[in-house]
């Protein structure tokens, strides 16, 4: 889960864990660099949703892509993480899944 949280961090997504192996997640792409923006929360956490979203302009985009990510353990020792979009474009959902998988040196 660590790899996991560092290649998230590297792409400026916020999380919000909900269990140990279970994170809500968002995603507000930079439109000047193609990559993202979160200037407002730097350690990556949002705690809790409803005060950000509330308060955090950026949120109110639409092209903010919210996905949750749950990390499973196989019978042969290997890992599975399942992402699944919650709200937001479908393309930029499939965009930040190839920056994500390019983060941890899987493709």
């Amino acid at each position: 889960m660590t790899e996991v949280l560092k290649a998230l961090q590297d792409l400026n997504v916020c999380w919000k864990k909900i269990g140990h192996y279970n994170m809500k997640c968002r995603w507000v792409p930079n439109s000047a660099d193609g990559m993202l923006s979160n200037s407002m929360h730097d350690n990556n956490y949002f705690g809790d949703e409803s005060s950000i979203i509330e308060n955090d302009a950026a949120v109110k985009s639409p092209n903010v892509v919210k996905f949750e990510i749950q990390l499973y353990k196989t019978r042969d020792d290997k890992y599975l993480l399942d992402l699944q979009r919650v709200q937001g474009p479908q393309f930029l959902f499939l965009d930040l899944c190839a920056a994500f998988l390019a983060q941890l040196r899987v493709l």
